[in-house]
């Protein structure tokens, strides 16, 4: 999906309303076995929101991202969305007309809660894990001869 053309006006968080917004797209993937499957998350998003979708996403890759052969697509899906966030988190707090557009959302006012980073979560234990899983299945009988 290509970023559509930026407009003089402000654009508005597509899931809240608040502005200001910045075209995102995230990624995630799970891989079982030999497949793997994707989900895309784009649109305009303020800086609340973006953060949310980013961090939904990345939690979902860094858990199902690594049960399969396809498992080398999961650090790529990841690296893609930490460059897309930067379009998100420097914005300022969203803010909102007083009056409530037409057409607005039932979400209007009311952005998505960040909740807690990707880096305290823990679900990223899994891929460390797996690495030293990997790292002792590959070097284990070295360091232990």
């Amino acid at each position: 999906m290509t970023t559509p053309a930026p407009s003089s006006t402000i654009q508005l968080c597509g899931v809240c309303g608040g502005g200001p917004a910045a075209f995102a797209t995230f990624r995630a993937v799970i891989v079982i076995l030999i497949g793997l499957r994707t989900q895309t998350r784009s649109g305009w998003f303020c800086r609340d929101c973006g953060l949310t979708t980013f961090r939904e996403q990345q939690k979902y890759s860094l858990a199902a991202g690594w049960w399969g052969i396809p498992a080398l697509a999961t650090p790529i899906i990841v690296l893609m969305n930490l460059s897309e966030v930067d379009k998100v988190k420097h914005l300022p707090q969203p803010r909102y007309a007083p009056e409530r557009p037409e057409g607005a959302g039932a979400r209007y006012g009311r952005p998505l809660r960040p909740g807690t980073p990707v880096s305290q979560s823990p679900v990223i234990i899994i891929p460390i894990v797996l690495a030293g899983l990997l790292l002792l299945l590959c070097c284990g009988p070295r360091l232990f001869s």
